[in-house]
């Protein structure tokens, strides 16, 4: 079922929109086919960010191991390249206990470069520093300078994550090649490891309706009493987790900036347009095949069970 030494390993990777039934479907079978979960989305890996990141419970993780979630602080580095090593590391450990990895996450950038690797470019601290306090006091403006630069990149960003602006422009000032042109050079062609992709869909009425069903939820789960717990802790509001949907917009709410009403309509809202973006980006993956969960489950079954017995 599994890998020879001198064969690629397999893994399972299931992607695509929030609220498409990944996390779901990711438990069903590394629970059938005796696999582990390799978490797969940029905010999980963050403790005590637990309810807006949708992360899986205490006794969900006690049924079934999961890893690369609660592995830093709020206030430490991570990003795709820390990302890559430690998945890669825990595919490893998984596949020598004989056991099957089962990458589950909506971030295409960290399961692109776990299947295709990472281009390596240089950082510099002063300067990341010196275009986050740009950012801060023009987004706009910053925006649009990287609209100028790397029209292509843009368009694959919201004006609105911070992050990946200010490291496209970094890049851009350090190399003088902006994140478009590496992204070509690199081409993610060689695929790393032997991997079934499955692709988690839904009509766009239906996805709505879940976003705003579990955007309730999360409130009323005590969201709003997290954030104030994480801040008790001493953790600031610039920590990069307080970027993430759901979580600026409570800060906003707390420093009473916007209502309560207003708060939870951006919530719906950007998590909305977070997933139109995620629809864009996974149409452009390759290997990727759509199905909706949990209507396609049997068939979904069948792939998985060929995959693990004949690598196809």
């Amino acid at each position: 079922m599994f890998s020879k030494d001198n064969e690629k390993l397999k893994i399972i990777v299931i992607g695509g929109p929030t609220c498409t039934g990944k996390s779901d479907l990711g438990l069903y079978i590394a629970e059938m086919f005796n696999g582990e979960i390799v978490n797969a989305d940029s905010m999980q890996v963050y403790r005590y960010f637990n309810i807006g990141t949708a992360k899986p419970s205490i006794d969900v993780r006690n049924r079934i191991l999961h890893h690369m979630i609660d592995i830093v602080n709020p206030d430490e580095e991570f990003n795709a390249a820390m990302f890559k090593d430690g998945a890669d590391r825990v595919i490893r450990e998984i596949h020598s206990r004989g056991h099957i990895p089962v990458v589950v996450g909506g971030t295409g950038l960290y399961l692109r470069v776990l299947l295709h690797g990472i281009f390596k470019v240089p950082t510099d601290k002063k300067l990341r520093a010196s275009l986050q306090e740009q950012y801060t006091r023009d987004p706009e403006g910053t925006y649009k300078e990287l609209k100028r630069l790397d029209p292509v990149y843009a368009s694959k960003v919201s004006k609105k994550d911070k992050i990946r602006i200010v490291r496209a422009l970094e890049i851009y000032r350090l190399t003088g090649k902006n994140m478009s042109g590496w992204e070509k050079e690199h081409g993610f062609k060689e695929e790393e490891y032997l991997s079934l992709k499955i692709g988690l869909t839904k009509d766009r009425k239906s996805l709505y309706e879940r976003i705003d069903k579990r955007v309730d939820k999360m409130l009323s789960d005590g969201w709003i009493e997290e954030v104030n717990e994480i801040l008790e802790m001493g953790y600031k509001e610039t920590c990069k987790p307080f970027s993430g949907i759901g979580y600026r917009e409570i800060l906003h709410f707390l420093k009473g900036l916007i209502t309560y009403e207003d708060m939870v309509k951006d919530i719906k809202k950007f998590t909305r347009h977070y997933a139109k973006r995620q629809f864009t980006w996974f149409s452009k993956e390759r290997g990727f095949v759509w199905y909706t969960f949990p209507e396609a489950l049997e068939k979904i079954k069948k792939e998985v069970y060929n995959f693990l017995k004949n690598g196809t």
